[in-house]
């Protein structure tokens, strides 16, 4: 996996004359729970790229460069916790705009976004955007976001419960991932928090610590897994290379 910022420009010329395309890992910076980093999101959607990349040379004769990630973005829910840091939707929507339409400016065949974050205001953030750029950009723009409908039944019963801020789903995938800090001691001290995270949103709850989680995680943390971790990047990773297929082969307008 080759990251566009480590390349001098010439190189990006090059790759970019062979044929590119570009892969936004979009993530956060927020707590999640007493036992993954800050960067969990940023983790994930990274090492999710690192796996699509050989999918796309192999099915599309493509190179994928991995763009810096975005690692600020809406995080109201885990506000409560130290290290959270949080932008308004209107400044992610309006800074998620201008990457993508600048981004496809340089030549490549698509742009990609690969989402990891899962508050709704920053998904809808990533929509309003990816709408927005696709009146503007030079190329196709996409966004493969886990939690498309289309996509859900795919994954794990803990992510499509909803119930799943640092729990098994994302632990799991933070053990499977590439020089990630790592700390499955930590994660298998912990209970269990069977709370309805998607219900407390619904009710107008501000915040994971009205909601009830007071370590900033839900669901089952002490069940992960990397064994699960290495299924969950297999499935995500065919998201993306199923996104970014569509995204090259828009349907016929009727």
């Amino acid at each position: 996996m080759t990251r566009l910022a480590d390349l001098p420009f010439v190189e990006v010329e090059e790759r970019l004359r062979l044929g590119a395309v570009a892969l936004w890992p979009v993530g956060s910076t927020e707590a999640h729970g007493p036992h993954l980093p800050l960067s969990t999101d940023v983790v994930i959607a990274e090492e999710t790229c690192r796996r699509a990349a050989p999918q796309i040379l192999a099915a599309l004769d493509l190179e994928a460069l991995l763009l810096p990630p975005l690692a600020f973005t809406v995080t109201e829910y885990a506000a409560p916790f130290k290290g959270t840091i949080s932008i308004s939707k209107a400044t992610a929507t309006a800074y998620v705009t201008e990457v993508l339409v600048s981004a496809a400016a340089q030549g490549f065949k698509a742009v990609v976004m690969v989402n990891a974050h899962l508050e709704p205001a920053h998904r809808f953030a990533l929509r309003d955007a990816v709408k927005a750029a696709r009146t503007l950009a030079a190329c196709p723009v996409a966004l493969a976001d886990p939690c498309d409908r289309r996509w859900v039944s795919r994954l794990s019963a803990e992510f499509q419960s909803g119930n799943c801020h640092a729990g098994q789903y994302e632990t799991s995938l933070v053990l499977a991932a590439e020089g990630a800090p790592k700390r499955p001691a930590l994660a298998r001290a912990l209970r269990p928090v069977d709370l309805d995270l998607v219900g407390g949103m619904q009710a107008g709850k501000k915040n994971f610590v009205e909601i009830g989680a007071q370590q900033a995680y839900f669901g089952a943390p002490a069940a992960a897994t990397t064994e699960e971790g290495e299924a969950t990047y297999r499935t995500l990773a065919e998201i993306v290379l199923t996104v970014l297929t569509e995204a090259l082969s828009p349907p016929e307008p009727k």
